[in-house]
């Protein structure tokens, strides 16, 4: 009997450890996560939600946000609940509070999963933002995997209320969830990494120096990167399903961290979008360029003349691409820029006469259109 009593005793000091670290771990995260949410609504505040995109991602991602801190306090209450009882068992209040608490962590397990349906969500909307322009139906495939993700997460939560075991419909739903975000990058990540070759190859200036990377290129640099971390999440958290530890999966532990970053996901996005963000939103012009490059566009003009020196000093540095609806632009590769209407009017047509004949004749042969 006493070496029974002791067992029990370990067994339960062991739970409690593990449930301190689940803890500690969520907590650490959340807090990560909650720096970024508090960025990110201050930045837009101040700058202001001007389009449509903009305005659903943010109350998506405060949304979200409550979410996971609706999930982090249960788990704080629950996990003092069980330490208390585990302390002082004799405690008749504690322990109905333990147990009251107990009986509600499969239906916050299945709360939480509306994150993770949201975030695949923005990721298929920015693998449409990438490819709507090139390849427009390779969107259908994420779509229907999200669709039927979005099917599955209502029938989730009253089996994980009366069903606390993992069984095969609770796995079903784990691989249907991790559909749309791998189905998603799997597409628009070549087409993305494509045209961010486009850029970063034929930006050149006068001199034949490659230009800094512009804001189109960083974002979509960054929307490719953070797309695949959210993916190798979901990777992490199916797997973990399937490793047994003595107190339920290896899913329980890192479940926590899992739904604080899906929960980051959107917030991290709207501060790439406002920190890149120019004139013209730049959602509305990524995955734009041309996949196939005219052969002879990158070589870039060595020398200037005296003209073409006052011209290009006088052009500005940065270089920004913008779509409209009812104007065609250019932009020129061998130039440090893109020559918009306010810009002409700044440095006048006179500037344009002064370059030589050849000089033109080399930039009309280096233009491409967006």
């Amino acid at each position: 009997m006493a070496s029974n009593s002791t067992s029990a005793e370990l067994l339960a000091g062991e739970s409690m450890m593990y449930h301190n670290f689940t803890l500690t771990v969520a907590t650490f995260f959340f807090g990560g996560y909650s720096v970024l949410i508090l960025l990110s609504t201050r930045m837009m505040l101040k700058r202001g939600l001007k389009t449509r995109s903009l305005r659903v991602l943010f109350f998506v991602g405060l949304f979200m946000y409550i979410i996971s801190a609706t999930f982090w306090t249960y788990s704080l209450v629950y996990v003092v609940g069980i330490v208390q009882a585990y302390i002082d068992p004799q405690n008749d209040q504690w322990m109905r509070f333990a147990t009251q608490t107990s009986h509600l962590v499969t239906f916050f397990n299945a709360i939480v999963l509306v994150n993770f349906v949201l975030s695949d969500g923005i990721v298929c909307w920015r693998s449409w933002v990438i490819s709507r322009r090139d390849y427009p139906k390779l969107i259908v495939l994420p779509v229907a995997f999200w669709a039927f993700t979005i099917c599955e997460n209502p029938n989730a939560i009253p089996q994980r209320l009366h069903h606390p075991h993992l069984s095969v419909n609770h796995r079903t739903h784990y691989y249907a969830n991790l559909g749309p975000p791998q189905q998603a990058m799997r597409d628009s990540k070549p087409l993305a990494w494509r045209h961010r070759r486009v850029m970063k190859d034929n930006f050149y200036n006068l001199q034949g120096h490659k230009l800094k990377q512009s804001r189109a290129t960083q974002a979509m640099v960054l929307l490719i990167e953070s797309g695949v971390l959210y993916c190798l999440t979901g990777v992490l958290g199916t797997a973990s399903q399937l490793i047994h530890l003595p107190f339920g999966t290896l899913n329980d532990i890192i479940l926590s961290a899992n739904i604080q970053f899906a929960g980051a996901y959107a917030p991290a996005l709207l501060l790439l979008i406002s920190n890149h963000q120019s004139e013209d939103s730049d959602i509305e012009y990524l995955g734009t360029l041309p996949i196939s490059m005219p052969s002879g566009t990158l070589a870039a003009p060595q020398t200037r003349t005296a003209s073409q020196q006052r011209s290009r000093l006088a052009q500005p540095s940065t270089l920004q691409f913008a779509v409209s609806v009812s104007v065609s632009r250019s932009v020129s590769v061998g130039m440090d820029s893109t020559q918009s209407s306010p810009t002409r009017d700044q440095w006048g047509v006179e500037g344009v006469k002064g370059a030589n004949e050849g000089f033109e004749a080399e930039l009309e042969k280096n233009r491409i259109t967006v």
